[in-house]
């Protein structure tokens, strides 16, 4: 029941940072001259809502990167804010899931862009962003490495925060029982939200998705402390 709950959080959290995202593009592309002419839900994204925008093509290479990467910082910073106050009040449980999620999904954002950036047929605000600013399958396996060292970099705050929570929950003793608790709360959450950045969002085809959310359940169990 905690895995379903933490995993519908998950996909609630997913929709919420993919909403801050096209907000604060259309925000920031307005205060460099890209009208914005709202939001719409788009039915063949899962729902997920989509900024109406005009051409971005009068945009620098800076300013069209502050567009595509300020709702991920955005939304990281008010993830990590919910957290903290929903630690600090102790919170209601479905509460507490939901802000774990959203941390969860906040950390593995720029590293799931990164990592589709890398891919012929990817999408994303990463592929946007490397094809903006050079070639686009050029150094893509640099561009891979980062962002699979990302997922291992933020699977430790992810971590420490499951155990946080869970801890709230329930006794944590143990290193193995600390790692089933790490997979229950957020490695199959992840693992939910990166399902549907790959095929909802349509950031990257089947066998992306594969390889980088077995690589974000491992990571999550390696740096399990």
């Amino acid at each position: 029941m905690l895995t379903i709950l933490c995993a519908i959080a998950a996909a609630a959290a997913l929709w919420v940072s993919s909403a801050v995202d096209q907000v604060m593009r259309g925000l920031v592309g307005s205060l460099f001259g890209v009208p914005f002419q709202g939001l719409q839900i788009a039915a063949d994204r899962a729902f997920l809502l989509t900024a109406i925008q005009g051409p971005t093509t009068s945009l620098g290479g800076g300013a069209f990167a502050a567009m595509v990467l300020a709702g991920a910082l955005v939304s990281g910073l008010l993830a990590w804010l919910l957290y903290a106050f929903v630690r600090a009040v102790h919170s209601s449980g479905w509460l507490r899931a939901f802000a774990l999620a959203w941390v969860t999904v906040a950390l593995l954002w720029l590293p799931a862009a990164m990592a589709a950036s890398t891919l012929s047929r990817g999408a994303g605000p990463g592929h946007e962003l490397y094809a903006r600013l050079g070639e686009p399958m050029a150094g893509r396996w640099t561009a891979l490495a980062l962002g699979l060292a990302g997922v291992f970099l933020a699977a430790g705050p992810i971590s420490r925060c499951a155990v946080a929570v869970g801890r709230s929950w329930m006794r944590a003793d143990g290193l193995e029982f600390r790692r089933r608790l790490v997979r229950v709360t957020v490695g199959w959450p992840a693992v939910t939200a990166l399902a549907l950045m790959a095929y909802a969002a349509g950031w990257a085809p089947s066998a992306w998705s594969l390889v980088f959310v077995v690589g974000a359940l491992g990571a999550l169990q390696v740096q399990t402390r």
